[in-house]
């Protein structure tokens, strides 16, 4: 099996500039964008990602703004600017953009526990907005499960799968967080969706952790059976990126290095610049 490996850093407040030059030396074909924080693609740094672009053969993916954010909102004034402030992070990095931006589905709110229904169909609106809008620029939209903290929309399963089945779109499926699921204890159900032919797993975060707390441990370092993701995803022939979602470059390097030693591959990097 062979895999299309990317690195993220989580930690928004440090510039990527520092280490991403390192990315395809280090074994890394791709690097997914945080669209916030020093990673916010305008100005200087969309400039500097221009460069990243041109000159390397990395394949680049988007996480759209998640801080503040919320497409579940039943706040119209902050469900709007939720949706204006991720059509403009699309906007600002499409030109650079492969394949893929991620999006998180919603947060329930105080008011919006008390209408579970009203939060689901704002979700749905923000979504199928966001995918049109995406596919003006070729872009497809992967919603990601999300952790155990209570209020999150998309822990599990059916709550995912009920969102991507009301969007009905074609541009759209599931980022499948693996660390997130383990929080869950969700991973398996979530692998078996794949065999749904309507709901697809188009894109996948990694990091580890012991099934509490989502702490981007570099893989290996927690309880996760990689194992069981690896043979999950291959028997689905899964074929987009796997983007390990660390805290450093170090971490990165060290997960590169366990998924190598359980005899998976690296499959070649994009070169349609």
């Amino acid at each position: 099996m062979e895999l299309k490996i990317s690195f993220s850093l989580v930690d928004a407040t440090v510039n990527p500039l520092k280490w991403v030059y390192q990315l395809e030396e280090a074994g890394f074909q791709g690097w997914e964008i945080v669209g916030e924080g020093l990673q916010r693609v305008e100005g200087e740094f969309k400039e500097r990602v221009k460069e990243v672009y041109q000159t390397t053969n990395l394949i680049i993916s988007l996480h759209a703004p998640l801080s503040d954010i919320n497409i579940a909102s039943v706040n119209e004034r902050i469900w709007e600017e939720s949706i204006r402030q991720i059509k403009e992070s699309i906007k600002n990095a499409h030109e650079f953009i492969e394949d893929i931006c991620v999006v998180h589905p919603g947060v329930l709110s105080p008011l919006s526990v008390q209408m579970p229904n009203r939060a689901f169909e704002k979700a749905i609106t923000g979504l199928q907005i966001l995918c049109d809008f995406a596919s003006e620029y070729g872009l497809r939209i992967a919603v990601e499960n999300l952790t155990s903290a209570n209020m999150l929309m998309g822990r599990y399963p059916a709550e995912l799968v009920r969102i991507v089945k009301g969007v009905n779109r074609d541009n759209l499926g599931i980022c499948l967080d693996v660390a997130h699921a383990n929080t869950t204890k969700t991973l398996a159900e979530f692998l078996e969706i794949t065999k749904d032919g309507d709901v697809k797993i188009i894109h996948m975060h990694a990091s580890d952790n012991f099934g509490a707390d989502d702490l981007h441990l570099a893989l290996g370092r927690g309880n996760i059976d990689w194992h069981k993701v690896f043979n999950g995803i291959k028997d689905y022939d899964y074929k987009g990126l796997f983007v390990t979602e660390l805290y450093n470059l170090d971490a990165g390097i060290e997960s590169l290095e366990f998924i190598h030693s359980l005899g998976i591959g690296m499959g070649g990097a994009s070169t349609q610049k």
